[in-house]
C-alpha cells in the first residue's frame, strides 16, 4: 500500500533537457547539411565535367582532331536542312590525300599517320569559324561549309590543296603530299544527306579522273555526260 500511494504521490518528471538538446545539436545539423550541400555541389560538377569530356572526346576523331564521323554528319544534316527550308547555301567538301596508300606500303604506317595529322591541321587552320572539318575515315576528310557559296567553297578548297602541296614530312622530308577534292553544292535533288555525300564523293572521283591534285566541283548528269565526251580516261585510278 505505502509503495502504491508513493507512485500516485509523486510528482511527473520534467524533461527540461530537452531545449538544450536541441540548442547544442542544431549547429551540427546545420553544418552537417552544408556539407552535403557543398560535396553533392562538387560532384554534380565533376560529373557535368565527366560528361563534357566524353562528348568531347566522342566528338573529335583522336588522330587528327577533327570532328568525328558521327558529329560532322549531324552538322551537315543540319546544314542541308537549313538549305531546305531557309534556302540557306551550303557546299560540302570531299578530300582525299593523292597515292596514299603507296606512302603507307613504301615508307610505313608511322610516315602513314604523321601525313593524316599534318594533313588534317592544313584543313583545320584553312576553314572559317562557322565551318566544320571532319574525319570521313582512312585519308579522306570533309568540310562542312555552312552558308557558304560555290565560289566560297571553290577558294576554300583551292587554299586546302596549295597549302597541303607545301608541307613537309618530319619522318619523310622529301615526300611532297598533293590532294584531290571533290566540292558538292547543296541543291533541292539531294533530299538525304546521303544524296549530298555522294555528290561530293563523285567530284571527288572526277578530280582524281582528270589527273588529281585539283578541285572538282560536282556536275549534273546531263553536265557530266557532256563534259566526259572531252575527257580522255587517266590511268591508275
Amino acid at each position: 500500500m505505502c509503495l502504491l500511494m508513493t507512485l500516485l504521490l509523486r510528482p511527473e518528471p520534467r524533461l527540461e533537457s530537452g531545449l538544450w538538446v536541441v540548442v547544442f545539436t542544431l549547429p551540427i545539423i546545420v553544418v552537417h547539411t552544408m556539407a552535403v550541400s557543398i560535396a553533392s555541389y562538387r560532384l554534380i560538377r565533376t560529373v557535368a565535367r565527366q560528361n563534357r569530356q566524353l562528348d568531347e572526346l566522342r566528338r573529335t576523331d583522336a588522330q587528327t582532331g577533327l570532328a568525328a564521323r558521327s558529329h560532322w554528319q549531324e552538322v551537315a544534316s543540319a546544314s542541308l536542312e537549313r538549305f531546305h527550308t531557309h534556302a540557306e547555301p551550303a557546299c560540302l567538301l570531299m578530300i582525299d590525300i593523292d597515292h596514299f596508300k603507296p606512302i603507307n606500303d613504301l615508307h610505313g604506317h608511322t610516315v602513314g599517320d604523321e601525313a593524316i595529322q599534318v594533313v588534317g591541321r592544313v584543313i583545320r587552320d584553312c576553314v572559317r569559324a562557322q565551318d566544320h572539318a571532319g574525319r570521313y575515315g582512312g585519308d579522306e576528310f570533309v568540310v562542312v561549309c555552312s552558308n557558304a557559296s560555290t565560289a566560297t567553297a571553290q577558294a576554300m578548297a583551292e587554299r586546302i590543296r596549295e597549302q597541303i602541296a607545301t608541307v613537309r614530312l618530319r619522318e619523310l622530308p622529301g615526300l611532297r603530299l598533293t590532294s584531290s577534292i571533290g566540292l558538292a553544292e547543296a541543291t533541292d535533288r539531294q533530299l538525304q544527306l546521303r544524296d549530298w555525300i555522294n555528290d561530293a564523293d563523285a567530284a571527288l572521283y572526277r578530280a582524281k579522273h582528270l589527273g588529281r591534285n585539283q578541285v572538282s566541283a560536282f556536275l549534273a548528269p546531263a553536265a557530266a555526260a557532256n563534259a566526259a565526251l572531252s575527257v580522255v580516261p587517266a590511268p591508275g585510278l
